[in-house]
């Protein structure tokens, strides 16, 4: 693992869809930060907010908290701000689904708690392009819905992915898969 070895968390920015994966959110975090990577999100809302709680409640870890960032405009056109908890804040100039690849095109894992056709854009370039190992909190939103679906229509994605109920194997799964990641997209 390198000083810029990052695990990507991807869920809603919207606060109040978070509640109930709050505490999951945190073990993740928390999980990143033990094994000595950077936890790699957006903004610092909603998901990301509990993730980078969990990461900070770790003493003496080495990673940081990255933020990466469509263009401004983008944002505000949808209402999301940037919130305070980011070391490295990466602003792409990208709109959200280019943005989306990008970060994952930075990432060494993909951990899923929540969202909807954001993640899903993080999940797929993770799996097709990426060779990353995703994990998704089973029942938290439409990206772990369409996740299952998926591996059953590419199985061979089927190694690369766990959707489970507990925290802990989620950041596991990610954690401990070997690094495949390739350098470049693979051709179709």
């Amino acid at each position: 693992m390198t000083n810029d070895s990052q695990i990507f968390v991807s869920g809603t920015w919207r606060s109040d869809k978070t509640d109930q994966y709050a505490d999951a959110a945190r073990r993740v975090g928390q999980l990143i930060a033990e094994a000595g990577y950077s936890l790699g999100c957006g903004p610092g809302t909603g998901i990301a907010r509990h993730a980078i709680d969990g990461f900070r409640s770790v003493r003496h870890r080495t990673g940081k908290v990255r933020y990466f960032l469509p263009a401004e405009s983008h944002m505000r056109a949808v209402g999301e701000e940037v919130q305070p908890g980011a070391d490295e804040i990466i602003q792409t100039d990208l709109d959200y689904p280019m943005r989306n690849v990008h970060q994952i095109s930075k990432s060494d894992g993909l951990i899923v708690l929540t969202g909807g056709d954001g993640a899903l854009e993080e999940i797929l370039p993770a799996l097709a392009d990426y060779d990353l190992p995703v994990s998704a909190l089973r029942g938290s939103g439409q990206a772990a819905l369409a996740l299952e679906t998926l591996v059953e229509i590419f199985p061979e994605w089927a190694p690369n992915v766990l959707i489970t109920d507990n925290p802990d194997e989620l950041a596991r799964f990610v954690l401990e898969q070997p690094r495949r990641r390739t350098t470049a997209p693979a051709a179709g």
